[in-house]
């Protein structure tokens, strides 16, 4: 039996009487007995008054005409002392039993939201899922009405995503920027706005809204902040969106706490990825890399970079002016390479590009282009002048450590032959091997 079972039996156990039986039935019993009480008293008045009028007349018409005198007495006190009564608590109990088994829905409606929620979100291991789930738990919490979800990465940030369900049109969708503009994410709590036109003072809202229309709103938080908004819409007046709030927070609670866990993973897997100086991908990363492209055989060029006298640049200069060339070649490198393109920085002031889909002359081009721009990115930077060498491979693509050599020995290659140039492993043929070692021993 699973969880929503057990809420179902727990719940149908509950009484739906609004008191104890016995206070009821005493109640009919004393009206009982009040009407045999009238009736009686009224027939027998009744009967003293008119029946010596018929005295003479034969035994049945007699009891015939007592017949007719009692039921004319007991109509009304009948109808009226027990039948109206129990008439108007027969209805006032079906509409109290007919309120619990609209609450017991919603409750069992809620649970069942919760628990099929946390289920699916505690699978999510990405933003992307924990999105697709959102959407699907915006149909569930709101049961058919409007619905919408914004979300941002931070507070301050601009909404990245942008979920609607059962919207026909763009009237009544909020179109808030940022999460600080939204008045629920400020407050910090669900807020149903009756009032049209406060909802339509809404920052978020893009015109003027019906007078008969009323919103939901909740904020969605993340690691304590507020980073986006739940929304429905429905009638003004209706006491259903304060049931509907309630479903909104549910979800909003759930994707919120599965966002948290998702951002810190992804968060934890980028800084293990990730060169804390320069912000290029670390070695590790790179190597991967190259694991990754060669199992599905796909081409990329391998290019070696080296500042050129690093050691002079912190020597002379400090190794804060040092960390600063660093960062500066970095910055200038990614205003060059293509999206799909990794830097890594490989060790020391040596970084490694790969490139997949590129032919080595553009690789080349592009590396060129990379050491002509950095005199005038060090002047802009407030640095000294440095240059930098690069040795370029396209293969083997197969075997990564036989191409890291061939980079590296063109990269050596380039140092010996006076710096600040690009060299094409290419270029120097079976000495390839004896200058990878001779560079290992030089460094």
């Amino acid at each position: 039996m699973n969880k929503v079972d057990v809420a179902a039996q727990n719940l149908s156990s509950a009484p739906v009487t609004s008191g104890p039986p016995s206070v009821a039935r005493a109640k009919l019993d004393r009206r009982f007995l009040f009407t045999l009480l009238l009736v009686a008293t009224g027939f027998a008045l009744l009967r003293a008054l008119v029946m010596p009028a018929w005295a003479h007349l034969a035994l049945p018409w007699q009891l015939a005409i007592e017949s007719v005198l009692l039921i004319l007495v007991a109509a009304a006190p009948i109808w009226f002392v027990l039948c109206v009564p129990v008439r108007r608590e027969a209805a006032l109990a079906r509409e109290s039993l007919d309120r619990e088994n609209a609450t017991l829905h919603e409750r069992l409606r809620a649970h069942d939201l919760n628990v099929r929620l946390t289920a699916a979100l505690d699978m999510a291991e990405d933003e992307e899922s924990v999105m697709r789930i959102a959407r699907q738990a915006l149909t569930l919490a709101t049961d058919g009405a409007p619905a919408q979800m914004l979300l941002a990465d931070t507070q301050e940030s601009t909404m990245r995503h942008d979920l609607v369900e059962g919207w026909p049109s763009d009237e009544g969708r909020c179109f808030v920027e940022r999460p600080a503009d939204c008045p629920a994410v400020r407050r910090g709590m669900g807020t149903v706005f009756e009032d049209s036109l406060t909802l339509s003072a809404c920052r978020g809202m893009r015109g003027p809204m019906a007078s008969n229309c009323a919103a939901a709103c909740t904020p969605i938080t993340v690691a304590g902040t507020g980073v986006g908004v739940l929304r429905a819409l429905g009638p003004a007046g209706d006491p259903g969106l304060y049931r509907l709030l309630q479903s909104l927070n549910t979800a909003a609670h759930h994707v919120g706490a599965r966002l948290a866990v998702v951002r810190s993973i992804s968060a934890s897997a980028r800084e293990a990825a990730t060169d804390p100086l320069t912000g290029a991908a670390n070695r590790r990363s790179g190597e991967a890399r190259m694991s990754e492209l060669a199992q599905h055989d796909d081409p990329y060029i391998l290019a070696m970079l080296d500042i050129d006298f690093f050691k002079k640049i912190n020597d002379g200069h400090g190794h804060e002016v040092g960390d600063r060339a660093l960062k500066l070649l970095v910055e200038v490198l990614r205003g060059c390479i293509r999206r799909d393109d990794m830097l890594c920085r490989y060790g020391g002031e040596e970084f490694l590009l790969i490139l997949p889909d590129m032919d080595i002359d553009t690789a080349v081009g592009m590396l060129q282009r990379c050491r002509s721009e950095l005199p005038s990115a060090c002047s802009r930077a407030g640095l000294p002048a440095f240059t930098v060498s690069a040795g370029v491979a396209d293969a083997p693509n197969s075997n990564p450590t036989q191409q890291m050599r061939a980079a590296d020995a063109a990269l050596y290659r380039a140092k010996q032959t006076g710096r600040d140039r690009v060299v094409r492993a290419a270029e120097i043929g079976s000495e390839g091997e004896a200058l990878a070692v001779a560079q290992t021993a030089t460094h």
